[in-house]
């Protein structure tokens, strides 16, 4: 019997969604081995520090490489920063896996904004699959959220607007553009835990300057996109005209926020010169539509 283009765009949606329930699931369990990981370290029972952050990491990662081999054998994996592209393996589908994104607050103790990061890239298709998960705050969201219908970002009124930085390399103009926007900047660690904050109401905004690994950034963006969250990818004058988006390479600039404050933030921003790229493309491509072809 034929498959009809109905029935083989409700595979795909399937398919996406059970991929990205898995990458929640892993992502989680990765961060719980992390978790326990630095329970022995204040235990004294593992070594400190760096060191204990890089056996954190190598850990991890075994482990979301095993689950990976174990449901999807034939997949090909890049664990990150990876300088390779996903095409680069020859594979249809490609595993990006970050096991530890923020070593530095992984192993202060006290700081939570350390992330786990699990995505499914497709060829053709892009970053089909995406999860991010902050075990020091119990926290997963993923691509699959939107589909299940019930993430939405969290309404906290305040008086001024919260926009997460990176704590090392702070976007270029974001003081500026922060302060005309009357907002407040709050450096943070990992990008996941950014994103994490913006859904949660914790922030309202995160300007974002460069993913923590190769291909993160539109995993990000993904996820950020399913739990209702508008992306503006942004370009200085030196790039040039705006064009379309290229996802092999990092945008120097990217926008992530609640709906309400877009206009504002991409306003600041122009008066330096710094316009949005072209739209974000779809966050799943469908059987037969132009993103698919």
């Amino acid at each position: 019997m034929p498959v009809t283009p109905r029935a083989a765009e409700r595979a795909v949606v399937a398919d996406d969604f059970l991929a990205a329930g898995f990458a929640a699931r892993s992502a989680v369990a990765a961060g719980r081995l992390l978790l326990d990981l630095r329970m022995q370290h204040e235990d004294g029972l593992a070594p400190g520090g760096a060191k204990m952050a890089q056996l954190g990491r190598t850990w991890s990662g075994l482990l979301l490489r095993n689950r990976i081999r174990a449901r999807y054998p034939r997949d090909g994996m890049l664990t990150g920063p990876a300088d390779r592209a996903p095409q680069s393996l020859r594979r249809r589908r490609v595993w990006l896996v970050e096991p530890l994104d923020s070593a530095e607050e992984y192993h202060a103790g006290g700081d939570p904004h350390w992330s786990v990061q699990l995505a499914l890239w497709e060829r053709e298709r892009g970053v089909v699959a995406a999860a991010v998960a902050v075990p020091a705050l119990c926290e997963v969201v993923c691509t699959a959220d939107r589909d299940a219908g019930w993430r939405r970002p969290r309404p906290v009124p305040r008086q001024r607007p919260r926009v997460v930085v990176d704590t090392r390399d702070p976007a270029a103009f974001a003081r500026t553009v922060v302060r005309q926007t009357g907002g407040e900047l709050v450096p943070m660690g990992s990008s996941g835990a950014k994103v994490l904050a913006v859904v949660q109401g914790e922030a309202d905004a995160y300007i974002h300057t460069a993913g923590a690994w190769e291909w993160g950034d539109e995993a990000l963006f993904r996820v950020a996109r399913a739990a209702g969250l508008q992306v503006s990818r942004l370009y200085p004058p030196q790039e040039g005209r705006p064009g379309p988006v290229d996802p092999g390479r990092r945008a120097p600039l990217a926008v992530i926020c609640r709906p309400g404050l877009t206009r504002a933030l991409l306003t600041a921003f122009a008066v330096h010169g710094i316009r949005p790229a072209a739209t974000l493309p779809a966050p799943r491509a469908r059987p037969g539509s132009p993103a698919a072809g």
